[in-house]
């Protein structure tokens, strides 16, 4: 009997978690925001997704690279090379000066910009029950499923709508947003072009033809999305 191929499954995956991924992206609360006080707002919740997106792709490189003493090399070259690809612009990207920093450090500029006093020493509930859930995932599950939430379950699912909005309140306040504007711009630049490509061929290198790992796989990206849905629900509360 022949083997379903990892495009077949990889195929499947994302079929199984499409209705999940709609929900996100149309949830009510990107249709919500109409000031710039519900963007402060929007962006004190989605802070923690940020954050624990560079903390699942450190998890990665921990697991798929070697960053412990004396160095050697980790048994399979192609996904080393996929994930420190990524480290380099995530951890490494330029400022809109031309300044190294990370997507995590653009974000937090975007905020205080934008006008938000959170210092993040005391985030809302839904955004910690968001990170918990996040590191439960880093703290006990196997690398494959680690991988497939960082390609399927995060930072692309800002959808094309909320960044129009995000302009369209620029015109009335372009020095608060412009940190926003660039971040949003940055990231959708190296999602579509470069990280959604290898995080995926990241997820197929590690799964392979292994029927198991990717219907656990699958599981965790849906438990990530519904996460994420609950997240959006958080921050729709006190938008109304």
């Amino acid at each position: 009997m022949n083997l379903p191929t990892s495009s077949l499954f990889l195929t499947t995956l994302e079929t199984d978690i499409a209705p999940l991924r709609a929900q996100i992206i149309t949830h009510p609360v990107f249709s919500s925001i109409t000031t710039l006080p519900q963007l402060i707002c929007f962006m004190n919740h989605h802070i923690a997704a940020v954050w624990d997106f560079m903390s699942l792709l450190k998890a990665l490189q921990r697991e798929l690279t070697c960053v412990t003493i004396p160095w050697q090399p980790t048994p399979d070259p192609v996904t080393r090379r996929l994930i420190n690809q990524i480290v380099l612009a995530e951890e490494s990207d330029i400022d809109a000066d031309g300044n190294p920093t990370s997507h995590y450090e653009l974000y937090l500029h975007a905020m205080k910009t934008a006008g938000s006093t959170n210092d993040l020493s005391t985030l809302p509930p839904a955004a910690i029950e968001f990170n918990a859930a996040t590191f439960e995932l880093i703290n006990t599950r196997p690398i494959e499923e680690i991988a497939a939430v960082f390609a399927f379950g995060r930072e692309d699912l800002i959808p094309d709508m909320f960044t129009q909005l995000v302009s369209r309140l620029s015109i009335d306040a372009p020095d608060q947003l412009a940190g926003f504007n660039y971040y949003l711009q940055r990231h959708i630049e190296l999602d579509e072009d470069e990280h959604a490509p290898l995080a995926k061929r990241m997820v197929i290198q590690l799964c392979g033809k292994d029927r198991d790992k990717w219907a656990r796989a699958t599981t965790a990206v849906q438990n990530a999305l519904k996460a994420r849905i609950a997240l959006w629900d958080g921050v729709l509360g006190p938008l109304r």
